[in-house]
């Protein structure tokens, strides 16, 4: 499955479950090279997820990493500390907010 399909299924599975959201106030800027990638924005807001390409609106977390490794993060098969701990993914800004995304990922 590609990066965005999985993005795309994740906004609609929060917005089915908008408790999982419930304070939060944050713009993901997601950075997946290699095949089936892209640049993307992940934004949650009021209780709604929303997904788009990365914009010029500041993000609250940068993540960067491979869209393989992005749709395996998502799946289960690997977690973000392995990837961290690997060298394979890259936090810029609220590095919580960032830690809370493998959550959302799985819920």
């Amino acid at each position: 499955m590609a990066a965005k399909e999985t993005l795309s299924e994740l906004v609609a599975r929060l917005n089915g479950r908008p408790e999982l959201m419930t304070g939060l106030e944050v713009r993901y800027r997601l950075h997946l090279s290699g095949e089936g990638g892209g640049n993307f924005d992940l934004a949650i807001s009021s209780g709604q997820a929303t997904l788009s390409e990365a914009g010029d609106q500041p993000a609250t977390a940068e993540v960067s990493l491979s869209a393989g490794d992005f749709v395996s993060l998502a799946g289960g098969q690997t977690s973000g500390m392995a990837l961290f701990m690997g060298g394979r993914i890259r936090v810029e800004g609220d590095l919580g907010t960032a830690l809370k995304l493998e959550s959302l990922l799985r819920s």
